[in-house]
Order: C-alpha cells, then structure tokens, then sequence
C-alpha cells in the first residue's frame, strides 16, 4: 500500500474485485461503500477523483469491499437506504427498502388525494424499518400513522427513522401480529402492507444477498407466498371505514390476479386494480372498502 491509492483508482479496482465476486451493481457498490468512509456523495467522489486516501482509510474500504463480495447488501455494510428520496437506518433485523416499494406509496397518496381526505389516519401492517409509514407521515403532514410489527428490533429501527426525519410525534409504533392492536371497527382511512409474500419457488430461487442476510420471516408468505395475504383480506374489512383503501405489495408474478379473486371472494372490496411496477409487472393491488 505505498502506491498512491486514489479515489478513481480505488472504484476501478473495487469495481472489479466486487465483478468477480458476482456482484450486478459492482461499480455503484464501489462508490457507495466509498463515500461512506469519506462522507463524499457521488458527485463529490468525481470531483475528487485524484484525491488520495490515507492508509486508515484504505484499510477499512477493503475491509468492507470483502463483506460485500461475500453478497452482504450494501444497505446493512454501511447502516442506511435510500428510499423516497429519504435515507433510512437499516440493520439485518429488517428488510432494505427496495424501489418497487415507492408504488406503494404512490398509490396510497394518489387515493387520498382523490378523496380529498382530511388528516388520514393510515396504518403500515409489518412496517419494518418504518420507510412506508414515515414516508408517509412526511408526505402527508396531517396524517397520523400506525406502524405495526411483531418484531421489537424492527420497531426500533422504525422509531429512529421517524425520529431522525421529523415526524416521530406523528408516527405511532406498536408490536402486534397484523392488525390485531386496533379495536376499534372501521376507523381507518388506509391499510398499506408490504407483508411477506415470498412463495416456496422464489425462497428457492433468492440471491445469497437475500437468502444469507435479510430476515427470512419478513420474505417467506407460505407455499404459494399469500399467507399473510389471507389473513389481512378479512382484518383489514373489519377496520377499513367505507371507501377506505386497502393496498399491499405483491412478488409481481401471477399473485395479482390470485389475490384479486380472494378480495372479490370475501364480498368486501371493489374497485379492485394492479399497479405495475419498472418491469411492467403487477406489484401493487388495491382495492376500496364496500
């Protein structure tokens, strides 16, 4: 390490170590894990492109370059994810945001807005890292949510993201299986859930980052991934108000169409319609309550 190690020839060589190593994002796991350890942004990291790192600095951006080649996500090397333009605190007891997820929010915001609904009270089943109920919060200042997970850790991750982005007093966590800690009946104006919807084939099929990292219990959703699903069609019918909205993400393969016949089953919903994601693949279903 006598050699001048420059931020352009540290990306190109991370870049091609983390290729190597399997990975389809080398190049931008290479900046990413590099602007974490000089507090450079990507813009900066270019600009900068001659600057030299010092030896402290070398040795703890190989050392984190090694994690990533053994498929850990990026998201937990360096403890954050984007997500809605919002940088969230991640760790291994939740899931890292994912982009098909801001569908979710989208449709959740375009039902409101429709509806003219003043101060929405909205509640986030399996909230996780909280990126769609403080999402949600920031985007809807009169909003008040209800993040709801089984999982301590992750309500605790939940309540430093709201914490950290201005809205803890208007994001309220409590543990809880689904919608179990809401008595009242037909109180709610929105029901958004990225639950587990993993079936036994995409279980099978998941990428070491995934399947070696990401907490199994919020993937898994049962044989054919619609478990959760099940239990929430009927739960979410007992607190929706009429004409509120129930939304939930999908793994975008035929689950779509399976769960539209489970909502029209239960005689609960209408209004039922897919929202596709980037790939033009059906990831967001929602309906209105009868």
């Amino acid at each position: 390490m006598s050699e001048v190690w420059t931020i352009k020839r540290l990306i190109g060589w991370a870049t091609e170590y983390l290729k190597k190593a399997g990975s389809d994002t080398a190049r931008l796991d290479a900046q990413l894990l590099l602007g974490h350890i000089t507090g450079l942004d990507q813009t900066q990291l270019y600009v900068q492109f001659d600057r030299p790192l010092g030896t402290g600095e070398l040795q703890t951006f190989k050392t984190l370059v090694k994690r990533r080649a053994a498929a850990e996500p990026v998201a937990y090397i360096i403890g954050y994810k984007e997500f809605y333009g919002r940088r969230f605190a991640v760790d291994s007891n939740v899931l890292v945001p994912r982009p098909e997820t801001e569908h979710l929010i989208d449709a959740v915001l375009a039902h409101l807005k429709q509806h003219e609904t003043e101060a929405p009270r909205v509640v986030d089943v399996g909230t996780g890292s909280g990126a769609i109920a403080v999402t949600l919060a920031c985007e809807l200042p009169e909003a008040v949510v209800l993040g709801i997970d089984i999982c301590g850790p992750a309500l605790e991750m939940a309540a430093r993201n709201a914490e950290s982005l201005g809205v803890r007093e208007r994001v309220k966590l409590t543990r809880g299986d689904l919608l179990a800690p809401i008595k009242s009946e037909q109180s709610v104006d929105v029901v958004a859930s990225n639950p587990p919807y993993l079936d036994d084939a995409l279980m099978a099929s998941l990428a070491p980052t995934v399947r070696d990292y990401e907490p199994a219990s919020a993937l898994y959703g049962g044989p054919d991934g619609l478990d959760l699903h099940r239990r929430l069609t009927d739960e979410a019918a007992r607190v929706l108000r009429p004409g509120g909205l129930l939304a939930v993400e999908l793994s975008g393969s035929d689950q779509a169409a399976q769960l539209t016949a489970i909502w029209e089953q239960s005689g609960n919903y209408e209004d039922i319609n897919t929202v596709n994601d980037y790939a033009q693949m059906g990831r967001i279903l929602r309906a209105v309550r009868r």
